[in-house]
């Protein structure tokens, strides 16, 4: 299947579209593509507001010039509707997401699909990214997990790590030039950039009159403000009389840093036989309480100029404070354990720590009267399993839904943005959730080791089901309800089409955390509970072993995937086997 012809700022058309199908995905139901199927370019709302002569005044205004409202503002401008993207005093200071997963280059490839911009492929497809992105950047070829105890050096058998060779190549994403390069994209699409990209100040005015000042003395003017700018966002304080934020109920305090010199952690915890060096990827360091996440950037991942981002997070209650200094604090855990203190012994930091407890929170609502806070607006979640990037992604392809559908109809009403609301506060619940679980897994390996596949199972399919679902859109272009199956929220995170297997197994896994979490049942126990559902699950592929607890490493080599076809034809349910081989284009509404 042959990518658009559509030429891409990142450098040029990619490979063709099957070449290096390195994943389950490879072997998936994509229907063959032809450019006559795709949307033709959008054309220029007839009810967006014109642009009055005098102060600049546009239809709408994103807070937040960084990666999420980046991609927002060049699909605005795509979609002709008159966008100016305004930076914020926080974009360049926040912490952000660094790592993607297959999930997550499957919604990039739906924004570049669905609203014609095919630069925004390139964040799902490493090796089209411009070059100086990808310089910086680098390609994440495993995700592992590397169990430590307080005082003790790791044992050899409590690692896990999944080799998944991907058709999309997964990133780790430098975000300060990642962002910039979207906020190029989203100008040469035409969104409006203040000149010399002053930060916002002050937001003032109302529904259809704001007023953005300036840190220059300059303003512009917007009828409509969507404010994804991050800590103290102007917008949150219009919401209502009540508190604006709510903390989640997965509360830990994190740190955070980019460090030059990190060793790499294979020259001290042996991958094993099955494994590939640590520094390929992302690796998650797991100890009772928290978790360590190691990204590391560049081509090159050792020595003194190698550069790698460092995100902790902590259970207060097991970890609490002990140092008004982020560094000192992170000096103090690592000193627990020899692995870390080891790793660590000669790492600086070129990007200061930063700390916060508590970390996560949530917006109690979303719209407002001429205004939406979505994004780092709303919530803040941890970095682990690339959910702050994910989240980011899930959230601009459906709020750029919501903004061209209200300037085509001129209707900017509150209750045109309700469902945005109600979608934001789902994927809060589920990462909520997820880290919670998550969490909880950290008590034993045992427990771990049984979390981590079915977030990986839960990860795969997710794309697999969503690549389906965006290829049976693609396959009816014009019809009123093209994207309609990709609206409707499922649970479990999932607002596309899927078995609804993998939403049960989820909910018993959150269902048994919380079993664990109360003392009303053992980690070893509540882990042979987990195992045992995976060994009977109709839709798991049993080549890939996640029910056995002794199989660590997970690496789909031509042969399995050839086995896992065969097992998709004859044996998988209906709604599994149409994600992993041809098949109708048309899903029930109920899998019996």
């Amino acid at each position: 299947m042959e990518r658009p012809s559509t030429a891409r700022s990142a450098g040029g058309p990619g490979p063709d579209w099957a070449e290096g199908a390195e994943s389950v995905a490879a072997a998936e139901s994509a229907l063959p593509y032809e450019p006559a199927a795709e949307p033709g370019p959008p054309t220029a709302p007839a009810s967006v507001p014109a642009r009055p002569a005098g102060p600049a005044r546009h239809a709408v205004a994103v807070l937040g010039a960084h990666l999420g409202g980046g991609m927002l503002a060049a699909i605005l401008a795509r979609a002709g509707v008159d966008v100016v993207l305004v930076d914020s005093p926080h974009d360049a200071t926040t912490p952000s997401g660094e790592t993607t997963v297959p999930y997550t280059a499957e919604i990039f490839e739906l924004l570049a699909r669905r609203y014609d911009v095919p630069e925004l492929s390139a964040l799902g497809h490493f090796g089209e990214l411009p070059a100086e992105v990808r310089s910086t950047s680098g390609i994440k070829s495993s995700i592992g997990f590397v169990y430590a105890r307080p005082g003790a050096r790791v044992r050899p058998h409590h690692v896990v790590q999944f080799n998944v060779p991907s058709e999309h190549g997964e990133s780790h994403l430098y975000r300060p030039d990642v962002d910039a390069w979207v906020h190029r994209t989203a100008a040469g699409y035409g969104a409006e950039v203040p000149s010399g990209r002053p930060v916002f100040t002050e937001v003032r005015g109302t529904a259809g009159d704001f007023t953005v000042e300036l840190a220059d003395g300059s303003s512009v003017g917007a009828a409509f403000v969507v404010d994804m700018s991050g800590p103290g966002a102007p917008m949150l304080g219009r919401l209502g009389p009540g508190p604006a934020l709510r903390p989640l109920r997965h509360s830990s305090r994190v740190l955070t840093a980019h460090l030059r010199g990190v060793r790499p952690l294979e020259q001290r915890v042996d991958p094993g036989k099955g494994g590939t060096p640590w520094t390929g990827g992302t690796t998650q360091v797991v100890f009772p309480g928290g978790w360590i996440q190691l990204v590391p950037f560049g081509d090159r991942r050792t020595g003194d100029t190698s550069l790698t981002s460092v995100s902790v997070s902590l259970d207060p209650k097991l970890w609490p404070q002990t140092s008004a200094s982020p560094e000192e604090d992170f000096q103090q855990l690592i000193r627990q354990f020899p692995d870390l203190r080891w790793q660590f012994a000669e790492a600086t930091a070129v990007r200061p720590w930063t700390g916060s407890e508590p970390w996560q929170y949530g917006a109690n609502a979303a719209a407002g009267d001429g205004f939406v806070v979505l994004e780092r607006s709303a919530v803040r979640c941890d970095f682990t399993l690339s959910r702050d990037v994910t989240l980011t992604a899930e959230l601009v392809h459906e709020a750029a839904a919501r903004l061209i559908s209200a300037a085509c109809s001129g209707d900017w009403s509150v209750e045109r943005f309700r469902p945005l609301e109600a979608f934001q506060a789902s994927l809060i619940e589920h990462g909520d959730r997820l880290l919670r679980t998550a969490l909880t897994a950290t008590t034993d390996f045992r427990l771990w080791n049984a979390f981590c596949r079915v977030w990986l199972l839960h990860s795969m399919f997710a794309a697999l089901s969503l690549k389906r679902a965006r290829n049976d859109a693609l396959a009816s272009p014009g019809r009123p309800d093209q994207w309609r199956e990709l609206e409707r929220y499922r649970g479990a995170g999932l607002w596309f089409p899927v078995y609804p297997g993998f939403v049960a197994l989820f909910d018993d896994l959150d269902q048994v955390a919380r079993q664990v979490a109360d003392n009303r049942l053992a980690p070893g126990a509540a882990a042979g509970r987990i195992f045992g559902q995976l060994q009977k699950a109709s839709f798991v592929p049993p080549l890939f072993a996640f029910g056995d607890p002794g199989d660590r490493y997970y690496n789909f080599t031509p042969l399995k995937r050839v086995k896992v076809l065969l097992w998709a034809k004859l044996r998988a349910p209906y709604m599994v086997r149409r994600v992993l081989t041809p098949g109708a284009t048309v899903l029930p509404d109920i899998e019996r």
